[in-house]
């Protein structure tokens, strides 16, 4: 592409993602985006870190019940990738961290003659770029992780869930762009036997890794069109370890990685994590905190909330004058 039609084309990304006021809005976007190639992700970035860094602000009206006081707040909006979104995606997965070392096996037991087994796997579901389109692996990932979950459960019964898709990150490699899944899988019904194995990194260096022997077995029954890769967790605390380093290094910050996977999931409307509601009811013990606090009663009893909010919309922090504050009264 010559520098005057890149110029040209990144002139029309700007007049392209932009609403009649003049507010980046992803509806817009994804017009002139759709349906992505992989020589428009760069551009892509751009158009998703503007949006990301137009600060903006939900308006809300406070009205005290009690005195008839009226108060009026403006709160910094999450916006998937930044500080805000940050903050509530740590608050929310928070709970790991709590989770005491509970394990499924020890190193220590490979020494002894008995069998070692586990029901916490995790699991990671590639993409063939060869299969399809950039575009059309986007709009069929979930539907084959859904069809590919349920060819687990059929065999293996319930199977709770916490999962992850996240677009390949390197511009070097044919899948540059496409989903993968990382997936954190409890079995409630079924284990699997576990051997140790020292494998090479990413950066050439060996490590201790825990495989399963049913891999292969995993792999038939999943029906899965690309690669799949298994290994064994020893403990809910590994899950923490897995989960943490994701989040911190993809969902959220300033690398590279973070800024394709929020943008990506961003046009294409994904969420950044799926935890089934199982998953959650066995941490519940460790998420739930009591809190007292003090309300004013109604005359019958019932309590009466001192404040009633409304919604008042939404403006940009530049006009208000907002320098990425989070609470503005």
């Amino acid at each position: 592409m010559s520098q005057t039609c890149a110029l040209t084309k990144e002139l029309k990304v700007w007049e392209n993602i932009l609403d009649r006021y003049g507010h980046p809005r992803l509806d817009v976007a994804r017009n002139f985006f759709l349906p992505l190639q992989q020589e428009d992700v760069p551009l892509l970035l751009e158009a998703f870190e503007f949006w990301q860094t137009y600060d903006e602000y939900g308006l809300i009206e406070g009205e005290n019940q009690v005195t008839g006081e009226r108060l009026y707040l403006a709160i910094k909006c999450s916006k998937r990738g930044n500080d805000v979104f940050a903050s509530r995606l740590k608050r929310k997965l928070g709970f790991l961290r709590k989770w005491s070392d509970v394990k499924f096996f020890s190193l220590k037991d490979f020494n002894t003659h008995k069998t070692v087994k586990t029901r916490l796997l995790w699991v990671t579901l590639t993409y063939d770029s060869k299969k399809c389109s950039l575009h059309d692996a986007w709009l069929d990932c979930m539907q084959e992780y859904n069809l590919f979950i349920t060819n687990l459960r059929n065999k293996y019964g319930k199977i709770d869930v916490l999962r992850f898709i996240q677009p390949f990150p390197s511009s070097e490699g044919a899948a540059f762009g496409y989903p993968h899944f990382h997936l954190v899988l409890l079995f409630q019904e079924a284990e699997f036997e576990v051997f140790p194995r020292f494998e090479a990194d990413s950066e050439g260096k060996n490590s201790l890794v825990f495989r399963v022997k049913e891999k292969y077995e995993i792999e038939a029954q999943g029906k899965y069109h690309s690669f799949i890769d298994v290994k064994a967790l020893k403990s809910a605390r590994a899950v923490s370890n897995y989960v943490v380093k994701y989040a911190e290094n993809v969902a959220y910050g300033e690398s590279s990685k973070a800024l394709i996977n929020s943008a990506v999931m961003w046009l294409y409307r994904k969420q950044t994590y799926s935890m089934s509601g199982s998953f959650r009811r066995s941490y519940h013990d460790l998420m739930v905190t009591k809190q007292g606090s003090k309300v004013q009663l109604m005359l019958d009893g019932a309590p009466l909330e001192e404040w009633v909010w409304s919604w008042r919309g939404v403006r940009s922090g530049a006009s208000m004058g907002a320098q990425g504050v989070w609470l503005l009264e």
